[in-house]
């Protein structure tokens, strides 16, 4: 019994590698089929002016709870400066049997850039069962400073869902993850890191969408040199929790993270 399922379990992974790298493969075809005339760096325009799309940052992964579909997500640059950006995020979904466009949203300067930049995009394809049995997919948006001595990184949750052939924009900037700090580059300095956790509650809000809650741990250290080495010398934890409810056409977030990011 023990080998069979062994067995089983190797098979749903190799054929989960099987599916991203046809994916990765098929990536650059997608591209051309949802914006005629791409090539590396050429430049494209639309209602909203020129653009073109960023190809080395676009992703996209074979839903595992709908398997005929394939999410994409790429970033179509307006704009390139040498201190700052201003970039839209294209979000798609694809019938992967008909190679066919199911849905598309494009939410302008979702991706703008200055002295923090994105550096990550990735799906979250967790079970996110909002209303009823719908499922929602989720994209993690990741960004960075390139400060030493002031190191910044976040990650926030966006959340979409089908409906007919509209992808609805169901949760925005989320913060699930946040680290910064302040210190000599030595030793000597300040840090905190954050990681959050959405449960989906079982309260049925406003439009029979369920309330979120978000779970953080923060943690918090000062270092300092002692007995000749660097030492953490102060730390503590904060756990707390937040809840997220259903607006009237969206997720709004808690009024705390409008001045703290987590």
């Amino acid at each position: 019994m023990k080998k069979r399922l062994t067995i089983a379990l190797g098979g749903l992974l190799l054929a989960s590698l099987a599916q991203a790298d046809d994916c990765r493969q098929q990536l650059p075809t997608w591209i051309e089929m949802a914006h005629p005339g791409h090539t590396a760096r050429q430049v494209l325009e639309d209602e909203r002016g020129r653009y073109r799309v960023d190809a080395e940052q676009s992703i996209c992964k074979v839903w595992p709870a709908r398997p005929e579909l394939t999410l994409i997500a790429m970033p179509l640059v307006r704009a390139e400066h040498d201190s700052h950006g201003e970039t839209d995020l294209e979000v798609l979904l694809l019938d992967s049997v008909k190679q066919q466009v199911v849905a598309r949203l494009v939410e302008p300067n979702r991706l703008d850039w200055d002295a923090i930049y994105v550096t990550r995009l990735a799906f979250d394809t967790a079970p996110y069962r909002l209303r009823g049995d719908d499922l929602a997919f989720g994209l993690r948006i990741s960004r960075e400073n390139s400060s030493r001595a002031n190191p910044f990184s976040e990650t926030q949750l966006h959340l979409y869902e089908l409906e007919a052939q509209r992808l609805l924009p169901l949760l925005g900037e989320l913060p699930v993850a946040l680290s910064w700090g302040e210190w000599d580059t030595n030793c000597t300095g300040e840090f905190s890191e954050t990681k959050g956790v959405v449960i989906i509650t079982e309260r049925i809000g406003n439009q029979g969408y369920r309330d979120l809650l978000l779970k953080d741990t923060r943690v918090e250290r000062r270092t300092a040199q002692g007995d000749g080495e660097c030492q953490t010398v102060e730390e503590s934890t904060h756990r707390f929790q937040l809840p997220i409810e259903y607006g009237d056409d969206r997720y709004l977030l808690p009024i705390e993270l409008a001045s703290d990011p987590l």
